[in-house]
């Protein structure tokens, strides 16, 4: 089983980005599985996934980097026992710290904990605001990113998307970087970067 954590801070795109892949991923006949954290009662992100007809399992009423960890762990277990899913996805809150929950599944012994991958997306219409408030947060998501994506490619100009992808190199100098539209088919390279890492 595969686990894509796929990180970034709220309104960066995260749930339009899984919509996409996920919908690529079901396409090769893969058995997949989404893994939303909200930290409400009511789940909004799921919501919209279920619609599309799409596995979501909810974990709300806390952060799975911390206080839902346990619920993590258990989910992840269950969909590897019970399902034999092919990809997980894990959707934290924008305001996890993505480092915490691979800290955590690394605990776990079994083949999930050898196929992680974590991808962070950055907004580049908002990256300048994000970095001066919310600094520790972002850095720390960049940081332990292995793909970097730079959502709304469509929307930004050169600028912010060179703004963005300046920031990202700040703090993360070796990850692969990828701008991608998130407005209909991802015809960036999101795809073509991580359905490999599948076969």
């Amino acid at each position: 089983m595969h686990l894509l954590v796929m990180a970034g801070f709220l309104g960066s795109g995260k749930t339009t980005a899984i919509i996409g892949l996920a919908n690529a991923v079901r396409e090769r006949d893969l058995k997949l599985a989404i893994v939303v954290n909200e930290i409400g009662e009511i789940g909004i992100d799921d919501q919209v996934l279920k619609q599309l007809d799409h596995d979501v399992w909810e974990l709300l009423s806390g952060c799975i980097c911390c206080s839902l960890t346990g619920d993590l762990l258990q989910t992840l277990d269950k969909l590897d026992s019970e399902y034999d899913v092919d990809l997980v996805i894990v959707e934290p809150s924008g305001a996890a710290n993505p480092q915490q929950i691979i800290d955590a599944l690394r605990l776990r012994s079994g083949a999930i904990t050898e196929s992680i991958l974590t991808a962070v997306i950055i907004d580049p219409l908002r990256i300048n605001e994000l970095i001066e408030i919310l600094q520790p947060l972002i850095r720390s998501q960049i940081e332990i990113a292995d793909l970097i994506i730079i959502s709304k490619a469509d929307l930004a100009s050169p600028g912010e998307i060179n703004k963005a992808k300046k920031t990202a190199r700040e703090f993360n100098p070796d990850a692969p970087l990828i701008p991608v539209s998130l407005k209909g088919p991802l015809e960036s390279g999101l795809e073509k970067e991580l359905l490999p890492w599948l076969t």
